[in-house]
């Protein structure tokens, strides 16, 4: 007899249950990376808590910006950051499997830091010059902590993706 349990899953298929959690899941893992180098970084840019009081700074307005202290606005952000990152790991799960259909780990590591600085892009030309707070993300730290931000975010994320797979 078995011991091994039946999925009612494919591993590959994307959409699935499965694959959305593993995006999920690596998402998260890749923005917890990124969010060490920002706040890293940040102590010798804005201020530790910068980047991630940036975020909710955005929806709540400049008086909520707090870039050297631990408050509210630090949790919050640092929630939407995480939402933020679950979710473009589901992306790149997608974009892995059904697009590149990668099969090394370098492979699988450039196409992450790649899809990472593609969304640092599209955030910093397309999404935020349409909020009028868009400004504050922009200010929590200097472009080339954003870039080694989502440098880190890719590498982390891609490795994932291959190693998790």
């Amino acid at each position: 007899m078995s011991t091994a349990r039946a999925t009612p899953y494919k591993v590959d298929q994307v959409g699935s249950d499965i694959s959305l959690l593993r995006g999920a899941r690596n998402g998260v893992v890749a923005g917890a990376a990124m969010a060490m180098v920002m706040m890293g970084l940040g102590i010798i840019d804005q201020g530790l808590f910068a980047a991630p009081s940036s975020i909710w700074a955005l929806w709540a307005g400049p008086a909520a910006y707090h870039p050297r202290d631990l408050d509210p606005s630090f949790f919050l952000g640092a929630m939407g950051h995480m939402m933020n990152s679950a979710a473009i790991g589901i992306l790149f799960a997608f974009i892995a499997t059904r697009v590149l259909h990668l099969g090394s780990v370098v492979a699988s590591v450039m196409a992450g830091v790649a899809v990472a600085l593609a969304v640092l892009a599209a955030m910093w030309f397309l999404i935020l010059p349409l909020g009028a707070n868009g400004y504050l993300i922009k200010a929590a730290a200097a472009g080339w902590v954003w870039i080694a931000g989502h440098v880190a975010f890719g590498m982390v994320g891609g490795f994932l993706s291959w190693r998790w797979r």
